[in-house]
């Protein structure tokens, strides 16, 4: 059966960010083919915000909160009870869709049918949404099918501006609700291994990287887990791909000869990791292909003095950040039609 707007649901999840949530929102309600959008609240402070959002935008947006915190993850399978159209994408609150998303993905659904998965090119943008210079990649024509062997080493599902079908998740479990970093790849992962997935040169979707302290991408990032988590999904990846008959390897020496452990990371996170997962990345720098050699210097340094010296490095890093960083918030009404009232 042919794809159409009205069988797809935008479900926007929020905990407690309001300062970006209002472009979420109209993010979702301005596409030029409309869709069902609801929002789902996973239990946050704010109990008044279902109010506000029936005040404001009636039944234009469905609203539901969860009688008790889900997590993250265990929040996308409340989106997925909840979906009533047979096609669902995810909006984080503090993202945005373009206003082409859901034709685009129509339109790609049509190019390439049959899938289980379907993505379009995600932008970057910084906290008040301008684009990242040599982050934010153009669109492109055409569309190609997703390279299930690079995917399962290098995360190219980048989030938002994905659709799937809601059965199809469900039928694989849902999101794993313990997931601390990788369940959305996981997921992305599973649905092309079983059903395809197809992406889109169209830019359809932008990403906000920012460093707010609620933001769970940022609080891992800080404990040094980052990249063990991903080397788990690594080899979970290769070992489904394995038990469907494809003849593939976890080889660490490859991954992080294509994937250098990077210095700014160690910088942000070495002086608030364990001893444990320090080794663990410092072992990951050793292991990794220099790109230049500043690379070089610093791992020659580290394997010189021990981990102290990107503990030390790190410290002062960290202590000139927070000494530089102010605090920056959404503006009430930069968007157009104003924020949330708070």
């Amino acid at each position: 059966m042919e794809l159409t707007p009205d069988q797809i649901t935008i479900a926007i999840t929020v905990y407690h960010r309001r300062p970006f949530l209002t472009q979420a929102i109209e993010s979702a309600l301005d596409q030029t083919r409309a869709a069902r959008v609801i929002l789902v609240d996973d239990c946050g402070p704010d109990a008044s915000l279902g109010a506000d959002i029936r005040s404001r935008y009636g039944s234009a947006v469905g609203y539901h909160r969860n009688p008790q915190r889900r997590g993250l993850f265990d929040n996308w399978n409340a989106c997925l009870e909840l979906c009533q159209t047979p096609w669902i994408s995810i909006l984080h609150d503090d993202d945005f869709l373009l206003p082409e998303f859901v034709a685009a993905t129509v339109e790609l659904s049509r190019s390439a049918p049959g899938r289980g998965l379907y993505l379009g090119t995600t932008g970057f943008v910084d906290e008040m949404g301008q684009p990242l210079r040599g982050l934010d990649a153009p669109a492109a024509p055409g569309w190609t099918d997703v390279d299930l062997e690079a995917a399962a080493f290098n995360n190219t599902f980048l989030f938002p501006g994905q659709l799937f079908r809601v059965d199809d998740a469900r039928a694989l479990g849902g999101f794993r609700a313990t997931s601390r970093y990788c369940g959305d790849w996981e997921m992305w992962f599973k649905l092309a291994a079983r059903y395809g997935a197809a992406k889109s040169g169209a830019k359809v979707a932008c990403l906000r990287i920012h460093g707010g302290p609620d933001r769970g991408t940022t609080s891992i990032e800080r404990s040094g887990k980052k990249y063990g988590l991903e080397n788990v999904q690594r080899k979970r990846n290769v070992a489904l791909l394995s038990r469907n008959g494809r003849s593939l390897r976890f080889d660490r020496v490859a991954i992080q000869a294509a994937f250098p452990l990077p210095i700014k990371f160690l910088l942000t996170a070495a002086a608030g990791s364990s001893d444990r997962i320090l080794a663990y990345n410092v072992e990951l720098l050793r292991r990794s292909r220099a790109p230049n050699w500043r690379y070089r210097a610093f791992q020659a340094l580290t394997a010189g003095l021990g981990s102290q010296f990107p503990v030390l490095v790190s410290r002062i890093w960290n202590f000139r950040r927070r000494r530089q960083t102010q605090p920056v918030y959404a503006l009430s009404g930069s968007h157009g039609k104003g924020a949330l009232p708070t």
